[in-house]
């Protein structure tokens, strides 16, 4: 370990963040200067874990990271410019380091310092704790330890979940940089490559390794399945060929089957058992970059089922679960509903994860006023995702935070005139540019999917 050993100061450095390819060469040469401490550093290895996100980059130093799948995260190099030791460039890399090993679920950080070094002691300022000395190849080595407390969310991270191609996705993103919001509600995405043009996972791509998007979600496409447009075997032909392919993503939805609210309990006791078989399957056939990112559908009418997906999927090491068995409605039942028995099993859902230290997604919740209903009953995910924002957007509909949906492009009622429009601002103490005018809104599509992503953004922010 190479690693600062002065108090640190504030530090001039701007916060940590994923290394990409551009930062590859002056991350091996900072390597690479540093061989008598660090020994030498394989280009293809740091290579593979840029692409992996596994390297956390400042302009002067980096951390390279492995989380493994019993949830316990190794530190492998650490390194500062010797120009720039004892500014807060560690301190500020490893606190990364943590941050992001909480948002996983890891349970223990863990390294190993040679045992001549002053690095010790930062290690130890920094609430490690020695866990053992071992011999290394040329010297003792200490080994260190920190635990890492559960997170319990106050409110969850937003996953926009994004199904148009690349220069519509572009067109929307330029739009929102021109709105001037410092907020970044595509920090995390969902895309689903079954149902999307090659051109979206192509802009996604590009855009993650620019930094703009910090974590890319592909979904396993049961929603397909669940339509009619395809037959579940095909879902797994596909998956296979092309997680294996794509294995620069950060998470990787398991295949399901979705039960629906027509169903019978017998169909429903059918589909969790071929879910879960399937899942494990599946999981057994994936490298093992996709299985420490992979997460696992929860489906179920009764704890007894819940219960069982959580155990299967935490003997596999998984760490993050999905539910989205919200009950469904509408054409094809295309349409996700909160009902009181699904709110009841979420409230499960909730309980066991926590008690596997598991992190939950909830998937389609809908709009604000959706979410809403979870925070009344404290059903708090860690993450959750909505395309709500961009079909209602779509078809002519805005809502701000903690309502419903408006239909704004033709005059119906006080709500969608000027004065009504300003109103509900001040209600809902709102504002935001894209609806300023409400002739602009009214026309252009891309300012009102924009305006629902504020109102998602401020509903959370709540």
């Amino acid at each position: 370990m190479n690693e600062e050993v002065g108090v640190p100061i504030e530090s001039r450095e701007t916060r940590p963040v994923f290394a990409t390819c551009q930062d590859l060469p002056r991350i091996k040469a900072l390597a690479d200067r540093h061989r008598q401490e660090l020994g030498f550093v394989n280009r293809a290895t740091l290579e593979s874990a840029v692409g992996s996100g596994e390297i956390l980059n400042l302009p002067h130093g980096f951390l390279h990271f492995h989380h493994r799948r019993d949830k316990i995260s190794t530190l492998y190099h650490l390194c500062v410019a010797r120009e720039c030791r004892r500014q807060g460039v560690g301190r500020a890399l490893v606190k990364a380091w943590e941050s992001h090993s909480q948002q996983y679920g890891i349970r223990l950080l863990r390294l190993k310092c040679p045992l001549d070094l002053e690095a010790n002691g930062f290690y130890s300022r920094l609430g490690f704790h020695r866990a053992n000395i071992e011999p290394g190849k040329h010297r003792p080595l200490v080994v260190w330890e920190k635990k890492l407390k559960e997170i319990s969310p106050s409110h969850p991270q937003f996953v926009a979940a994004l199904s148009a191609g690349g220069p519509d996705l572009k067109r929307l993103f330029d739009l929102w940089d021109e709105g001037g919001d410092p907020r970044n509600p595509f920090e995390r995405v969902l895309t689903s490559p079954l149902a999307c043009p090659l051109s979206t996972n192509v802009y996604l791509r590009q855009e993650k390794e620019r930094g703009r998007i910090q974590q890319v979600w592909f979904d396993c496409g049961a929603y397909q399945v669940q339509q009619g447009k395809r037959k579940y075997e095909d879902l797994l032909v596909f998956l296979d060929r092309f997680y294996g392919e794509n294995q620069w993503a950060d998470g990787y939805i398991l295949p399901d089957l979705v039960p629906l609210s027509t169903d019978s309990d017998a169909i429903v006791e059918y589909k969790v058992r071929e879910t879960l078989y399937h899942c494990s399957k599946f999981f057994e056939r994936m490298p093992a970059y996709i299985q420490e990112r992979a997460i696992a559908p929860v489906h179920g009418r009764t704890p007894e089922q819940i219960d069982r997906c959580l155990e299967t999927y935490a003997r596999m090491g998984i760490t993050r679960v999905g539910f989205g068995s919200w009950g469904t409605s509408g054409p094809n039942n295309s349409i996700n509903m909160l009902s009181q028995t699904s709110l009841a099993i979420f409230a499960v859902v909730l309980n066991l994860a926590r008690e596997q230290r598991m992190k939950v997604h909830c998937f389609g919740i809908g709009g604000p006023s959706s979410y809403k209903r979870l925070q009344d009953r404290q059903l708090i995910p860690h993450t959750l995702d909505s395309t709500t924002w961009w079909k209602a957007g779509g078809f002519g509909s805005i809502f701000f935070p903690n309502t419903a949906q408006i239909q704004i492009t033709k005059r119906r009622g006080i709500e969608t005139t000027k004065l009504g429009l300003e109103n509900l601002k001040i209600r809902t103490n709102h504002s935001c540019y894209f609806c300023q005018d409400i002739s602009k809104i009214r026309k252009v599509r891309n300012y009102r999917i924009a305006h629902n992503l504020v109102a998602w953004l401020d509903t959370l922010e709540n």
